[in-house]
């Protein structure tokens, strides 16, 4: 590389020309580039590239100087002292950024489109172009984008859109600029909207609509993420929530990506304006509920348990989509409803644990007693609003076991926990299996047991109290040695500490579980 380095910087403009090109198609792969720490070559290769981009008798090769910018810029080192306000002025002139006053209509060349591509590297990698970027380039940005044509490229949008991502996300407090200040947010919804009437026009999403719906979703995810909407912005969001359903609809090849960043987006949208997600019924083909189409809802479900099969980063795979349908069920009634109906339908296989199948009950269930608490609380909030926040309900659906962690959270382990208003509709009549063996159903582990013989029968009255003394003395002993710690449940309903073991048995008669399981209100 040195050699080919120093013929770039020092060979003549014919050599340079040729060079540059040479170094592209060796280097263009590279994301580091270790030789140029020697010899300040870094440094003179940013300064001959500058030099000739500054050359307006070398226009042919601009857009291959932007291009090999572009492919050092991957490369962080010393990044920040190589841009000077100057070199980012005249990258922002060449993508078309700098001046937010020309009316001039622009033609979008190859060499804004490669400007806009090395903008987005150097957002991306340098601190100083992330709090330092002009606000006039950030608004001449969005007086674009709100005057988009037929004639402007599809990558010039792209990039366009990932500006706005990455600035957002890397300097929160451009977020509410962009939002507020220069109403970005209405100017993507309204290029998220006519890209999805193309797609419709079109009956699907094609890969490079996709990328920049992708794009978009992602910057409207930062711009409402820390946000608080007046309710003038209200019909905005519900506009914003109709896109995302005809979205949804759409055929799309790669509609994990699609979907992974409408979960996102749901997330951080306002409660008001979720009902769009869920138009009445017109569309006897659509998955109708009590005449409400629940389509948009469904692939959702369905994007659900293909996240719940994912073996890594269960994090970042299921916590978005799980908030999503939390956030719908807190909002709309029905989509809880029919949330319920497909998770948590009414109980016939009672011989099997919650947590054991390949449904979407058993899969969520088995996250109750996951490691990664987050997931955990996560899953148990949803399951928990899908029973209405009813404690019975949720022991019955999931077993007392998988759900004691979050009762103990939220003080529900007292009595008269756990009652919430809602509609008093009945949503569920037992089963005749579940009626039949109501009896044998061990509220703890969720499923069937058959009677076990009782382990104190034979025992005269003076070995059962030897056996409970033995006991107490163990739990004490376990106690003192930091093994265990017994508790008792307060007046908040959340476990206590205790001092000595035989203080449970003051707390006795008023830990008895009351079986309440009935489906009906």
């Amino acid at each position: 590389m040195d050699s080919l380095v120093l013929k770039v910087i020092s060979g003549t403009a014919e050599e340079f020309s040729r060079d540059i090109v040479t170094f592209q198609e060796n280097y263009g792969n590279r994301v580091t580039f270790e030789e140029l720490n020697k010899d300040q070559l870094r440094e003179k290769l940013w300064e001959i590239l500058f030099h000739y981009i500054l050359d307006k008798s070398q226009s042919s090769i601009h857009r291959s100087c932007l291009l090999t910018l572009r492919i050092l810029s991957r490369d962080r080192t010393k990044l920040n002292e190589l841009l000077t306000d100057e070199k980012i002025n005249v990258i922002l002139d060449k993508a078309a950024l700098k001046d937010a006053d020309v009316q001039q209509q622009i033609s979008y060349s190859d060499v804004i489109i490669e400007s806009l591509k090395l903008l987005c590297n150097l957002i991306f990698n340098s601190t100083k172009v992330q709090q330092t970027l002009p606000r006039s380039c950030l608004s001449c940005l969005i007086k674009h984008m709100r005057e988009y044509n037929d004639d402007v490229p599809q990558e010039v949008m792209l990039f366009h859109a990932r500006i706005v991502f990455l600035i957002t996300a890397l300097n929160s407090s451009m977020q509410q600029v962009v939002k507020t200040e220069l109403n970005g947010d209405e100017c993507l919804i309204n290029i998220l909207e006519n890209v999805c009437t193309r797609c419709e026009q079109e009956q699907m999403i094609k890969e490079d609509h996709l990328m920049l719906i992708c794009e978009v979703l992602k910057a409207l995810f930062n711009l409402y993420m820390n946000s608080a909407d007046s309710e003038e912005k209200e019909e905005k969001n519900k506009q914003l929530v109709r896109i995302l359903y005809k979205l949804l609809l759409l055929k799309c090849e790669k509609e994990d990506d699609l979907q992974s960043n409408i979960a996102n987006l749901l997330t951080v949208l306002p409660y008001d304006c979720y009902s769009t997600i869920i138009p009445p019924a017109q569309d006897e083909h659509k998955q109708i509920f009590q005449e409400i189409d629940m389509s948009a809802v469904a692939i959702l479900m369905k994007f659900l348990d293909r996240r719940l099969n994912c073996k890594t980063d269960l994090i970042g795979n299921l916590s978005p989509i799980v908030t999503a349908f939390i956030r719908l069920a807190k909002s709309q009634r029905l989509i809880r409803k029919y949330a319920r109906q497909q998770i948590l339908p009414p109980l016939r296989d009672v011989m099997q644990r919650p947590e054991e199948g390949t449904t979407l009950r058993a899969k969520l269930c088995k996250l109750l007693t996951s490691p990664t608490t987050e997931l955990r609380d996560l899953v148990a909030e949803f399951l928990f609003i899908l029973c209405k926040e009813n404690v019975s309900r949720m022991v019955k659906y999931t077993g007392y076991g998988n759900a004691a962690g979050m009762f103990a959270n939220k003080g529900l382990l007292g009595p008269n926990k756990g009652k919430a208003v809602y509609s008093s509709e009945s949503e569920d009549s037992e089963t005749e299996e579940y009626l039949q063996h109501k009896e044998q159903i061990n509220p703890v582990t969720g499923c069937f047991e058959h009677p076990k013989p009782n382990p104190l029968e034979g025992m005269s009255e003076e070995q059962k109290e030897y056996e409970a003394l033995q006991l107490a003395g163990l739990i004490d002993a376990l106690t003192k040695q930091g093994l265990v710690q017994p508790c008792r449940i307060g007046d908040d309903g959340k476990p206590k500490p205790i001092e000595h073991v035989l203080e449970l048995q003051e707390q006795l008669p008023k830990q008895q579980y009351g079986r309440r399981d009935s489906d009906s209100d």
